[in-house]
C-alpha cells in the first residue's frame, strides 16, 4: 500500500488544508508521524560513514555558521585533493563543547527514506519539497528569529524544542531573512515533543530553542512556493519555444515576416494560458527541477 506521506505529517489532510494551510501555525499530532524515516540513532552512522561533505553538512550557532575548516578535512581521491569531508570527531566535539547546532541540508537529495517522504508530501500538495535536519544541544537556540520562503512542517524526532511563531509579512515585498525588527506577540508558543509536527506558514517569523539537557532533533520539510520570478522564467521559456527562424533575416520584408511570426507565436501561446495554469506550470517546473540529480 502506498504511504500517504502528507497524512503521516498532518493527520486529517482535509482539516489541515481547510483550517491551517497558509493561514495559521499549528501543532499537529498524526497517528503515524514519520519519525522512523531518519531516526536519531542513524545520525551517528551517517557521520561515521565518512561520506558527508559540506555544504550538505554544516554547523551553526545563533549568530552565524562555523567555518567548514573547523569540522571538515581534505582527502586524496584518485590522486586529487578533495575538500570538505566532514570529520565525525570534530563535528561531535563542536556540538559538545561549543553548543553548535548540526544542520544537514537537502537531505532529500541523498537519503532514500527522506526522499520518499519529501516526494510524497510534494505530490500531495503540488509543490516542491526539500528536507533539512537539525540537531540542537539542550538549552541552545540554533538560529535567530527569521522568516522562511517556504511553508514548514517540522517533525520532532527526539528531545523537545520550544517554538515561538509570530505573524506573517505585511505584503508581498518581504524578504526571507533574519527578523531584526519587532515580530510582534507570538501567535503560538509551544514545546514540541517526539512525534508531534509543527506547521509554520510561509513567511511567518519564528524561532526555536532546545528544551532541557538532552539534544533536540527534528526534520524540517520546506514546502516551496512559486514567486514572480518563477512566473517570468516560465513565461519566457514558453515564448522562446517558437518558430525556427533565421538568425539574420535579409532585407526589410524578411525581417518583418520574422516579427509577424514571432508575434503570432506569442499571441497563440498567451491565448492558451490562464493565470491558474501559469501558476500550476511554474510549480510543476520547480518540482521537476528538484527531482533532477545535482
Amino acid at each position: 500500500m502506498t504511504a500517504n506521506w502528507l497524512e503521516r505529517c498532518v493527520g486529517d489532510t482535509r482539516h489541515f488544508l481547510a483550517t491551517h494551510w497558509r493561514t495559521a501555525p499549528a501543532v499537529l499530532r498524526p497517528d503515524r508521524p514519520p519519525v522512523d524515516v531518519l531516526p536519531h540513532a542513524e545520525l551517528d552512522r551517517l557521520l561515521d560513514h565518512g561520506l558527508l561533505k559540506a555544504p550538505y553538512i554544516n554547523l551553526v550557532q545563533e549568530h552565524g555558521q562555523l567555518p567548514t575548516e573547523r569540522f571538515c578535512t581534505p582527502r586524496v581521491v584518485l590522486g586529487e585533493v578533495v575538500e570538505d569531508y566532514a570529520d565525525a570527531d570534530a563535528v561531535r566535539g563542536l556540538i559538545r563543547d561549543e553548543r553548535a547546532t548540526l544542520l544537514l541540508r537537502y537531505v532529500d537529495q541523498w537519503h532514500q527514506g527522506v526522499r520518499a517522504l519529501a516526494t510524497g508530501v510534494g505530490a500531495e500538495l503540488g509543490r516542491q519539497v526539500e528536507a533539512f535536519y537539525f540537531l540542537t544541544p539542550g538549552g541552545t537556540q540554533g538560529r535567530p528569529v527569521h522568516r522562511d520562503d517556504a511553508d514548514v512542517l517540522a517533525v520532532q524526532i527526539s528531545g523537545a524544542k520550544r517554538w515561538r511563531v509570530h505573524g506573517g509579512p505585511a505584503d508581498g515585498n518581504w524578504e526571507p531573512r533574519r527578523e531584526d525588527g519587532d515580530p510582534g506577540e507570538p501567535l503560538l508558543d509551544t514545546v514540541l515533543r517526539p512525534g508531534e509536527v509543527l506547521y509554520v506558514p510561509r513567511g511567518f517569523a519564528h524561532r526555536a530553542s532546545a528544551v532541557g539537557d538532552s539534544p533536540s532533533a527534528h526534520l524540517s520539510l520546506t514546502v516551496r512556493e512559486a514567486g514572480t520570478a518563477h512566473l517570468y522564467t516560465l513565461l519566457q521559456a514558453l515564448l522562446a519555444d517558437g518558430p525556427d527562424l533565421a538568425d539574420r533575416p535579409l532585407g526589410d520584408p524578411a525581417l518583418t515576416a520574422a516579427a509577424d511570426a514571432l508575434l503570432t507565436h506569442c499571441h497563440n501561446t498567451l491565448a492558451t494560458l490562464t493565470p491558474e495554469s501559469l501558476v500550476e506550470q511554474a510549480r510543476a517546473a520547480m518540482r521537476g527541477a528538484a527531482g533532477t540529480p545535482r
